[in-house]
């Protein structure tokens, strides 16, 4: 057998061990958890901040569940937290707001619903 018939053959059964040896960890790993928290609010905040409530990036969205200041403003989380905004109040504060943002509305205001509020993230935390 020619060398370079020799050393193409020991590539492919050197790849078809890796991939095989890829598949079988793979198998053997076990699910991945999707998220970690015992709540709705925790598991968004997963997908949303990555569990950094008191996170401020600059890109409008703020805290952990990511209010727009428009938001935190309609549902009353100054007036609630005493904060102006959302990522300088606590994570219980945030989640009072959040859940008049997505169940019980406030001061006469309609709740926005939670897939209206969290539209590409509510939906992966049932």
């Amino acid at each position: 057998m020619p060398l370079v018939l020799r050393v193409r053959h020991a590539a492919q059964q050197s790849l078809f061990v890796t991939v095989l040896v890829v598949a079988l960890l793979a198998a053997m790993a076990g699910p991945v958890q999707a998220h970690s928290g015992a709540t709705r609010w925790d598991c968004l905040a997963h997908y949303e901040s990555t569990h950094r409530w008191h996170i401020n990036t600059g890109n409008g969205y703020y805290g952990g569940l990511q209010f727009s200041l428009s938001t935190w403003k309609y549902y009353g989380g100054p007036s609630y937290s005493g904060n102006s905004y959302p990522h300088l109040a606590s994570k219980a504060e945030q989640i009072v707001i959040a859940k008049r943002t997505a169940f019980k509305g406030w001061a006469g205001r309609a709740p926005q619903g939670g897939s209206s509020a969290w539209p590409n993230t509510w939906y992966k935390c049932n």
